[in-house]
């Protein structure tokens, strides 16, 4: 591929990645000179209507409809002539995925991390503004993008797992997604990444909403904060999903301590287990940010750091410094776990089928 052209307009440079439905490749323009990413499907006869196609194409006509610097430029979506395989051409960007920066830091600083959330807010609006549900918002899915003179912004990418809602304003007319509108939950599959999927997106994925993306916006930002996302220690599927479906994520007071107390609120808050508990739009929950940004939400290259070892200690010795949301959780937690006790003593059952029934989905129906 080195070397070679595409449609006479590209010439593929190098690979910058590889994953497991395709690769994507640094190009140049033949014409203008720009450099541009390009991502390719592998190799592989392709139906009309094969998913890996459909959700490809997908992702190319959303992301080239929103008209937000925080979601990724697609500028192209083609054919290779020789081949017959797909392939995006897309802006390209230099910096990094949340998730490599988690890899190399460790626990951001409250206010970077919030930062981060608070742009990628700005274009999960952006989709949601048009029924676009993302369903698979997690820290490899937000590139800080790194600009001329150290500015940083954060760019949402992959929307090939999206929800188009079918909605009037959805398909109204001159829509840019309305031809068609492909709604990738049509089978009744559950789509995402387990980690940091709602409660709902897993036992009913024909029924999320904007919620789903605020409580894996939430579940990201609690990942940013402590270095791990809510139930990172479950070692099987059966068990995480079980436990995503069966409770709330822990209070993020009790994994990071040393997060103010109104963070950990926001957290638990987006985090909650029953929808109607979130933040019931990105928008506010975009706007329960500024409080705790009030110098705005742009991000520099130097304030990605990470919380010194030093201020968890100070926390961890002296409990006075723990935020007050820990107790007053915890107690609302144990009343509510007894009031509820006999109800989930008979829905257990009925629910450890249907986490069976998910997991083998997960394990060999992908």
């Amino acid at each position: 591929m080195i070397g070679r052209q595409l449609l006479t307009d590209y010439e593929i440079v190098r690979v910058l990645g590889q994953g497991g439905m395709g690769t994507v490749y640094e190009a140049r323009s033949t014409k203008t000179g720009r450099p541009v990413a390009i991502k390719w499907l592998h190799v592989r006869p392709f139906a009309p209507d094969d998913p890996d196609l459909l959700r490809f194409e997908q992702e190319a006509r959303i992301a080239g409809s929103l008209a937000s610097p925080h979601v990724v430029a697609a500028l192209a979506v083609d054919h290779d002539p020789e081949t017959g395989v797909p392939f995006q051409v897309m802006e390209l960007l230099d910096g990094e995925d949340v998730r490599a920066l988690l890899g190399r830091l460790g626990p951001l600083r409250p206010d970077v991390a919030l930062r981060i959330l608070a742009q990628a807010c700005e274009g999960l609006a952006a989709a949601h503004a048009v029924n676009v549900i993302h369903r698979d918002i997690k820290p490899e899915n937000l590139f800080l993008a790194r600009g001329e003179g150290g500015d940083i912004t954060v760019k949402l990418l992959d929307f090939g797992v999206a929800k188009i809602r079918r909605t009037p304003e959805a398909v109204g007319e001159g829509g840019a997604l309305t031809a068609p509108a492909i709604s990738m939950t049509q089978s009744g599959q559950v789509i995402g990444t387990p980690l940091y999927m709602a409660p709902e997106q897993i036992e009913n994925p024909k029924k999320v909403d904007a919620r789903c993306d605020v409580y894996s916006m939430g579940v990201t930002l609690y990942a940013m904060l402590a270095g791990a996302p809510p139930h990172a220690h479950v070692k099987s599927l059966v068990e995480l999903l079980y436990a995503i479906t069966t409770q709330p994520p822990p209070p993020l007071a009790e994994a990071a301590p040393w997060v103010p107390a109104e963070i950990a609120r926001f957290v638990d808050k987006a985090t909650a287990h029953v929808r109607e508990d979130r933040f019931p739009t990105v928008e506010a929950m975009r706007d329960a940010l500024r409080p705790l940004l009030p110098e705005g939400f742009s991000l520099r290259q130097e304030a990605l750091t990470s919380v010194i070892e030093d201020e968890r200690k100070v926390v961890a010795t002296n409990p006075a410094a723990l935020p007050q949301t820990k107790t007053e959780r915890s107690a609302e937690t144990v009343k509510t776990a007894r009031a509820g006790a006999a109800r989930r003593a008979w829905m257990a059952a009925a629910m450890a089928i249907m986490v069976l029934a998910i997991a083998a989905f997960f394990l060999v129906g992908r």
